[in-house]
């Protein structure tokens, strides 16, 4: 047998732990977030919090979710085995024992080796609607008190239901902030989706066609924010896609207004590339609703057509600072 000769091996893949849901159909949670990491150089351990066939826009579901038990079993078998990773990112976990045995166990993880990058998304609801059990949020509470979570991802609902408290102008906001950097010590905290109007945060002009992301670091003097197209459609699985992007860039530079740049520009593109084929096949452009299974279907995410986007370093946002 002749070896075949390799001029230049590849760079050895790091490691993570990716904990969130699994759909047989669609992409959420960790369909929406395994390809692309690997296809980012990224070994993918992939640990279910539960299996469905589809996800819940849909307006019917089949399939379970995993008890405590199940996930710490999964847990004692990795440990077993001596497995360490250089990153964990939590999603969506439905209970408050599943999510405390989540918690234990990364943050074991996490001071056995100080340098694993933990990126957390606190995957509880949106626009709100609460669509876990209110029982998984002082579990939250007590995980971001360890101090051990590097980055957050929640949305603005998600944000309130966290410290208690809505968010209804930009004064409530720099201290929401300030009580992540300051009590949970928190690196960094990237609000993926401020329901805050332009007009609240004391901008001027019609923006009423955009959203704004918002991250901050404990470096940073001010909040900085990104201007953002509203897309006039339900997508699912864009929160998992852009933890899954950001953590991957944020380990590889630490330099979080840059990565989160990169990462609304590849989500821009994935999601034209999805409209687009959309109109490409139907004709006609179709926009998902809640429980219409042929416009959902319609609007999954195409993670696999976009395979060439992940890796992109462009940024087509300007940032600014408030």
């Amino acid at each position: 047998m002749t070896a075949i000769e390799i001029s230049h091996l590849p760079p050895k893949a790091n490691k993570i732990l990716s904990i969130q849901s699994h759909v047989v159909h669609g992409y959420v949670g960790n369909k929406a977030a395994t390809f692309p990491l690997q296809t980012l150089n990224w070994d993918v351990d992939v640990l279910n919090s539960v299996n469905f066939s589809n996800h819940t826009g849909y307006g019917a579901v089949e399939g379970e979710c995993f008890l405590g038990k199940d996930i710490q079993d999964v847990f004692s078998g990795l440990r077993s085995i001596n497995m360490n990773y250089d990153a964990m990112l939590t999603g969506y976990i439905h209970g408050a024992n599943t999510l405390d045995i989540v918690g234990r166990e990364c943050m074991e993880i996490k001071r056995r080796n100080e340098q694993a990058l933990w990126l957390l998304d606190p995957v509880m609801g949106d626009e709100g609607q609460l669509y876990v059990n209110k029982n998984v949020i002082p579990i939250y509470r007590k995980i971001l008190r360890s101090g051990l979570v590097d980055i957050i991802t929640p949305n603005q609902f998600e944000l309130e239901v966290l410290l208690g408290h809505k968010i209804h102008d930009l004064q409530s906001l720099r201290q929401a902030v300030k009580h992540l950097h300051d009590v949970f010590d928190i690196k960094y905290v990237v609000i993926s989706s401020l329901s805050l109007s332009g007009e609240q945060l004391g901008l001027k002009g019609n923006r009423s066609n955009k959203l704004y992301c918002c991250v901050s670091a404990c470096h940073l003097q001010k909040l900085v924010f990104f201007e953002i197209d509203k897309y006039d459609s339900y997508f699912t699985g864009v929160g998992d896609l852009f933890s899954a992007l950001l953590l991957d860039r944020v380990f590889r530079s630490h330099d979080i207004l840059q990565s989160t740049n990169e990462v609304l520009t590849i989500m821009s593109k994935v999601l034209y590339v999805t409209r687009e084929l959309c109109i490409k096949h139907l004709g006609k452009d179709v926009k998902a609703k809640i429980g219409d299974f042929n416009s959902m279907k319609e609007c999954e995410l195409r993670i696999v057509e976009c395979i060439a986007l992940y890796g992109q370093r462009d940024c087509d946002y300007e940032p600014f600072e408030l």
